[in-house]
């Protein structure tokens, strides 16, 4: 097989996952240079399938630690994969904590974590979330995510990720924080992170069911005369999706970046969608609608 040519994976040889992860905690101190990732995750054996080791998928990845129950454990590498064995039996749920660090301005690829004129933006589908920490990364493994985002605070002001704002606020050093909740199940796939220099442009609305949302649409501060139409649009599409499948928006917020290094057109993570800008942004003097 030629270098860098994807493996293949064929539907006919599905199997279930031996694991299932109920819930994964995330910590990212966030630097272009190293960034840290604290990986504390929740999780049990299918009952379903034989007991085997738990694999987990790992790409490009510094480990540092890995603690089972808040213990020293044994491990292995098999390439770049990480794979434990002597786990709890049964169905019993287990803590598993995972202390990896990461490079994202050396991401050439522009998949997992990377730069973007000197901002942070992801892109996880389909397998790119193994560049963040070791993972099951397969679209069949849903859980909750609880995210939590560092970062010094007059280079990287806005920091975002899936979910709902639950904390923030001012750390020692110049840095801050601020805590994401996804209280809804998702593949890894459509996780996201985002931080950097952004402005947003922003409108309340009240859907049919009578629930208040922010829509939020983020660009440099350059683009944000170009942002009214895709506001617009996002606003229609939410209240179409109520009107016409009964499906009100599930989130507080709903939220738009774009950004010209993105490596596809769209990607439609849950709650923080991530856009090329010549795919979203315009403005009548220079562009139709059609």
């Amino acid at each position: 097989m030629r270098e860098g040519q994807s493996a293949v994976t064929r539907r006919l040889d599905y199997a279930p996952p031996a694991f299932w992860i109920d819930s994964v905690d995330l910590t990212f101190d966030l630097d272009p240079a190293k960034t840290r990732v604290l990986n504390r995750m929740t999780l049990r054996r299918n009952p379903d399938v034989a007991p085997q080791p738990l694999r987990l998928h790992g790409d490009e990845l510094n480990l540092s630690r890995v603690l089972l129950a808040g213990q020293g454990c044994s491990f292995r590498m098999d390439g770049e994969t990480l794979v434990l064995e002597n786990l709890p039996e049964g169905t019993t749920p287990f803590e598993l904590e995972i202390f990896t660090t990461c490079y994202p301005e050396k991401n050439s690829k522009l998949m997992g974590l990377f730069m973007s004129d000197g901002d942070f933006f992801t892109q996880c589908e389909a397998e790119g979330f193994r560049r963040i920490t070791y993972f099951l990364d397969r679209p069949d493994v849903m859980t909750s995510y609880t995210v939590t985002l560092r970062a010094d605070k007059a280079r990287y002001p806005v920091l975002l990720s899936n979910g709902n704002l639950v904390d923030e606020g001012d750390l020692p050093d110049g840095r801050h924080f601020a805590k994401w909740h996804d209280p809804h199940k998702k593949p890894s796939y459509l996780f996201a992170l985002v931080a950097g220099r952004l402005v947003a442009r922003e409108q309340r609305i009240t859907t049919r069911s009578g629930s208040d949302h922010l829509l939020q649409v983020y660009v440099r501060p350059g683009d944000l005369d170009k942002t009214e139409h895709a506001m617009n649009s996002l606003i229609h599409s939410v209240l179409w999706d109520e009107a016409r499948f009964g499906l009100p928006l599930d989130l507080e917020r709903f939220m738009v970046v774009a950004t010209s290094d993105f490596n596809a057109g769209a990607m439609e993570n849950k709650g923080l969608n991530i856009f090329n800008t010549k795919y979203v942004l315009a403005k009548p003097s220079t562009a139709t609608d059609g």
